[in-house]
């Protein structure tokens, strides 16, 4: 029943942050719309989302679990705190000024801040604020956001690394955060590019 509950919460959530209706969401995804109005008007049922429902949502939203409040889904084992935070809610006039800038001259940019010092040695560290263009197509050497997938727990970890096709790599000194990930668009898919970054003092 929680694994359902988060679920719902993960979906209305998503609607919310994309606009989008049932329908249109679904039809997005590639899913018979049925199978979130069923999903959504049965609060009670046992059914749950399909893993593999869950993947068509995530990647053509872009919208992850822990991009959404932490009630949406818990944290489980293998997963530690997250390396980046979406920026929601209120932010500060500057982040609004470029966001607005950078929307208007054509893209989806979504700004997020980063935790890890996965990129410390390519210059960015915690606190900074990156902002991503979704979709764009990375090239060798990019700063990029991808998103990790654990289907059995339904959770998607976002990490920013080098872009080293294809391959995903840091650069840091922190032996946890070496490791490479391969970008094989099941279990690793690439988000978007950053294309600024914001420090402050």
């Amino acid at each position: 029943m929680r694994e359902k509950l988060d679920q719902r919460g993960y979906l209305l959530g998503v609607l919310a942050r994309t606009g989008w209706n049932q329908t249109e969401l679904a039809k997005r995804a590639g899913l018979d719309p049925s199978t979130l109005s069923r999903f959504l008007s049965s609060p009670s049922g046992s059914q749950n989302l399909r893993p593999a429902t869950l993947r068509r949502i995530v990647q053509v939203t872009g919208v992850a679990f822990e991009d959404l409040p932490p009630a949406a889904a818990p944290v489980p084992a293998g997963f530690s705190e997250p390396e980046a935070t979406a920026l929601q809610g209120e932010v500060s006039p500057l982040v609004t000024l470029i966001l607005q800038h950078l929307r208007a001259a054509g893209g989806a940019i979504d700004p997020w801040t980063l935790k890890s010092r996965a990129l410390e040695q390519a210059g960015y560290r915690p606190g900074d604020v990156l902002f991503v263009s979704l979709g764009q197509t990375a090239l060798r050497g990019d700063i990029v956001c991808a998103q990790v997938y654990d289907w059995s727990a339904n959770r998607t970890e976002t990490l920013f690394r080098i872009y080293e096709p294809p391959y995903l790599v840091a650069a840091t000194t922190e032996a946890a955060l070496m490791r490479p990930h391969e970008i094989d668009n099941e279990r690793v898919a690439l988000k978007g590019v950053v294309l600024h970054t914001l420090r402050n003092r």
